[in-house]
């Protein structure tokens, strides 16, 4: 088998896959939410929402059995283009060996929380299927990029406007030569690097496992041994700040807080909100003020072994001393707020008594993220928010 590897893809009717997949919720609302998933009983929402796991494998049968969806005849390809006003990347939705992360082919940054994986997998294990791919990138290659682009001059399998604001459009492949060129291509390529789905991995490494163990004829080609991938170019990918909320002051009065942080800050007030335009300095709003937040020294070199990243130069010198936050992945005083939500995404948790002070970071730069995971080392929890990103269910891969 290749490092990439095609599949028989489990698939929506053209004209039902708006309503079956599952846009990125953090754009919506949980009404928003609420009223899609009414509105379309065949969407995938309404197999994760029922807690009884025998309602959701039903649901997920029946959906199979409506032929609401379709399992490819033929080993494919699935072309993937998400694009809005100001962003289009275009990648390969494919499967890989789940080896292939454990010898560092495939290389993570992410801490994951253990709690979210363990719900991945009960969730997978159900179904016996994955529903929503792992996001991936790869060194551009521009012998791949011309293949691509020449395949995407035809009409799509799919086109259409989903929940997250972007048109998402997808070209299956199937023709044996063009196949074998993607397979080739992938190989010689040889790395890929997960951008979004570090839970989603740790789920299916234990569930192939799980399953391994219980198949005493087990051989290594199995399905289960192999999990969705879509992987987008290096040069496409974006990233987009992860900006950090806090629900109160640790007891200080604003004052007194503001006094605090000036002891390791330059601290400015700002007429307009602050978005940090570079690395090392900060947007603090707090009582309907922005400010801008500088270190006064130089943190030591390599303080976090490898780089010294903003979030944790924030946690070290601001939210661990000052504020009193521990680990974010269980302090429950510290929330989190991806970039595409805007500077008034802060103001508005903040001016609604949500959190008490919001602090806006510099984006993580794709340099460190590849820098990391090609030293074995892993990032803080929502360290990076990769946007867009791709829809659950507009192909699925079943372990069958």
């Amino acid at each position: 088998m290749y490092f990439i590897n095609p599949f028989k893809g489990l698939r929506p009717k053209e004209e039902e896959a708006p309503s079956v997949v599952i846009a990125s919720t953090d754009h919506l609302s949980k009404k928003d939410v609420e009223n899609f998933r009414n509105k379309n009983p065949w969407n995938y929402l309404n197999v994760f929402a029922e807690e009884n796991s025998e309602k959701s494998k039903k649901q997920f049968n029946l959906m199979k059995e409506k032929s609401i969806l379709t399992k490819d005849k033929n080993n494919s390809f699935y072309i993937y283009k998400i694009s809005n006003n100001d962003h289009a990347q275009v990648g390969i939705v494919g499967t890989a060996k789940l080896s292939a992360y454990d010898n560092l082919h495939i290389r993570g940054h992410e801490e994951i929380f253990l709690e979210r994986a363990q719900k991945r997998l009960k969730q997978m294990d159900n179904l016996n299927a994955q529903i929503g791919p792992i996001y991936v990138i790869y060194p551009d290659n521009a012998e791949l990029t011309e293949l691509i682009k020449k395949e995407i001059e035809v009409k799509p399998t799919y086109s259409f406007d989903a929940l997250d604001k972007c048109k998402h459009e997808m070209w299956v492949v199937n023709e044996e030569q063009k196949v074998t060129k993607i397979c080739d291509l992938f190989n010689s390529i040889n790395r890929i690097y997960i951008a979004d789905g570090h839970h989603r991995m740790e789920a299916l490494s234990k569930l192939s496992e799980f399953k391994k163990h219980k198949n005493p004829n087990h051989t290594g080609n199995e399905p289960y041994n192999y999990f969705m991938v879509a992987i987008f170019p290096q040069s496409q990918a974006r990233l987009l700040d992860y900006n950090r909320l806090i629900k109160d002051l640790y007891g200080y009065s604003e004052k007194d807080f503001i006094k605090e942080v000036k002891k390791k800050f330059k601290v400015e007030k700002q007429e307009i909100p602050f978005k940090p335009t570079k690395a090392q300095t900060f947007g603090m709003y707090l009582n309907k003020q922005w400010y801008s937040l500088e270190l006064k020294e130089l943190p030591e070199e390599n303080l976090f072994h490898i780089i010294n990243l903003d979030i944790n130069l924030l946690h070290y010198y601001l939210l661990e001393p000052t504020l009193g936050i521990g680990d974010p992945r269980y302090d429950n005083r510290i929330d989190f707020l991806a970039g595409f939500h805007g500077l008034d995404g802060i103001e508005k948790k903040v001016d609604s008594n949500e959190a008490k002070v919001g602090f806006a970071l510099f984006a993580t730069q794709m340099e460190n993220v590849i820098s990391f995971a090609d030293k074995k080392l892993n990032m803080p929890p929502k360290s990076t928010w990769f946007d867009p990103k791709p829809l659950d269910g507009l192909v699925a891969y079943d372990f069958e």
